[in-house]
């Protein structure tokens, strides 16, 4: 299953050029710098450290930019991504037909000598020992960095990369400028491109790759008779997740309970209702059954916290993944201080560990149930079985962890 490049050891550098001193100032470019980099720094989207995320507004030389390129690109390893993004002037020099990126002090007659040849961009991402590259233009005349006569510099900057994905997602053609509607906060293309991460595809994929983000923008601008963007890839570039899909993962699934619809038949979640214990979109998740009570009494099993647990005082069948202990989860009371060994799930709710010191917790806990046994998922397979419906979301679902009732539990979130 495709995941996202590692952001520990990943690198994006966000250029954007908002004043001029002989070109139309884009005020929004400042805007679309901020919220790109809160996208890509947001743990719950992508996570990059701030340190691996290198802002350049209204750098004042093409050898800065050269040079903050070359550092990112040497930064990246195997694993990461390089991603390179630029927002501003789009120029095209007079002689070479070739693309420049416009900086506060490009001088349009003399853009070879002021302005940042787009051949930089794919020298220094092209050198990179990163195995995903991904290079955004939100500018005028981005598609002419797809042209090198006969043959797309794009493509020309995927085939020196043979091994690895690279892809340029850029906001017009060859022939076409960006646009900034005036009073916007972001510029066109950059406010779809933004908000679309930040908000997700609810019907969309577990990750938002680069082919998605650009069908989704394309018909967004479509819509709103701007000019729509376009993309290159090499070896599956278009492929290459850049964030989590929003819609799915802004909200730590913890403490979730979860019902299978009516359609699963699988011995492990037929007709479960399941709590939610620990969830890590790249590590995978991990739950207990609520509804499989067992025969065996609590105060055989773990006779120390008979006097605590709520009704029925069995211990329940968990799930089908064998644990080297017991899983006991708690209620705190509500005025009541976590004890040492209380690990929060949600709110009130924890687990608590049956090595712990009984007198601590008679005063802290209002609720408990045990377990033997979990049920697992691996990265992506918890919102997999959730996208496809095998795993519904339960409604008012305080109570559900310590029903006295709890093998009418599923029968109960049916509804009517």
């Amino acid at each position: 299953m495709e995941r996202l490049a590692d952001p520990e050891i990943s690198r994006a550098v966000l250029i954007g050029a908002a004043r001029y001193d002989r070109l139309p100032g884009l005020p929004a470019v400042a805007a679309n710098l901020d919220g790109l980099a809160e996208v890509l720094r947001d743990p719950a989207l992508w996570g990059l450290p701030d340190d691996n995320c290198r802002l350049l507004l209204d750098p004042t030389s093409p050898r800065d930019v050269d040079i903050a390129l070359s550092e990112a690109a040497a930064a990246v390893r195997s694993g990461g991504m390089l991603l390179v993004y630029y927002a501003g002037h789009g120029l095209i020099d007079i002689d070479s037909r070739d693309l420049f990126l416009g900086l506060q002090d490009t001088v349009p007659t003399a853009v070879h000598a002021t302005a940042v040849p787009y051949d930089w961009v794919s020298r220094n991402v092209r050198r990179s020992a990163a195995e995903r590259r991904l290079v955004i233009l939100d500018c005028c005349y981005a598609g002419r960095a797809e042209m090198t006569g006969p043959q797309s510099r794009a493509i020309a900057l995927a085939d020196k990369a043979r091994i690895d994905k690279s892809c340029l997602l850029v906001a017009a053609a060859a022939t076409e400028t960006a646009r900034a509607p005036i009073g916007a906060r972001y510029t066109a293309f950059s406010g779809e491109l933004i908000d679309l991460m930040r908000e997700g595809l609810p019907a969309g994929p577990r990750l938002l790759d680069v082919k998605t983000i650009w069908e989704t923008l394309r018909e967004r601008l479509h819509a709103r008779q701007l000019p729509q963007p376009e993309v290159r890839a090499r070896n599956s570039g278009d492929d290459m997740p850049v964030v989590r899909n929003a819609a799915l993962h802004t909200h730590d699934l913890s403490g979730r309970v979860l019902v299978a619809s009516p359609h699963v038949t699988g011995p492990d979640l037929r007709e479960a209702v399941v709590l939610v214990l620990r969830y890590h979109p790249e590590r995978g998740a991990l739950g207990v059954r609520l509804n499989a009570p067992g025969e065996r009494p609590v105060e055989v099993a773990a006779p120390r916290w008979d006097h605590l647990v709520s009704d029925p005082a069995v211990v329940f069948d968990g799930g089908p993944v064998v644990s080297a202990g017991f899983i006991a989860i708690a209620l705190l009371r509500p005025d009541a201080v976590a004890p040492t060994r209380f690990v929060r799930v949600a709110g009130r709710l924890g687990t608590v560990a049956l090595s712990a010191d009984t007198a601590e917790m008679d005063s802290a806990l209002g609720d408990l149930r045990i377990f033997s046994g979990y049920l697992g998922w691996g990265p992506g397979e918890l919102e997999s079985d959730l996208e496809q419906g095998s795993l519904l979301f339960a409604d008012d679902a305080s109570d559900a962890p310590f029903s006295p009732r709890p093998g009418e539990l599923w029968h109960e979130f049916q509804g009517p």
